[in-house]
């Protein structure tokens, strides 16, 4: 599988995710056939560690035309964790683009998942259990389309903090 240029786009239904380079890493942003965009949230934040960013820090991406349809595959890296994930078509939703994301991760982490900015502000996508001892692997999937941001089995969305009163 050869590496592809960027920008690069992949449409699944009415829904695309284009994947461009943000400052050391890919960044991409999805958006919906309703015209509702996601738009991935690249790290480290201004007071985390940089061995955790806000979304795995992916910086090779190749493309695979296999039976059930084009599909992204990217890996990457923070500190001593490595991260890989497909993006392709979600068979159970049409028009959705399905992430499935891993991380081989041997230090415990602040916090791990994938963060997006939308107009109505921060969402975030985590494994729903921790790794139970190092060196371990941790999953997390969900499907972006008009339909929202859907969780896969074995993830959760994160609530946005409260605003301060």
């Amino acid at each position: 599988m050869p590496a592809i240029g960027l920008p690069s786009a992949l449409t699944i239904g009415r829904t695309i995710v284009v994947f461009a380079w943000r400052r050391d890493r890919l960044g991409h942003e999805v958006v919906s056939a309703d015209g509702t965009a996601w738009r991935s949230v690249e790290g480290p934040e201004e007071d985390g560690d940089p061995r955790w960013p806000p979304s795995p820090p992916l910086v090779e991406l190749s493309r695979l035309d296999g039976p059930s349809g084009p599909a992204f595959l990217c890996v990457g890296r923070a500190g001593r964790s490595h991260f890989s994930a497909s993006i392709g078509a979600d068979a159970a939703h049409p028009d959705a683009i399905r992430f499935e994301i891993a991380c081989r991760m041997h230090d415990q982490p602040a916090w791990i998942g994938s963060t997006y900015r939308t107009t109505a502000g921060i969402v975030r996508v985590e494994p729903i259990r921790p790794p139970p001892a190092l060196p371990a692997t941790v999953e997390w999937g969900y499907s972006l389309s008009s339909r929202g941001i859907l969780p896969l089995a074995g993830s959760r969305l994160v609530p946005p903090p409260a605003p301060e009163v």
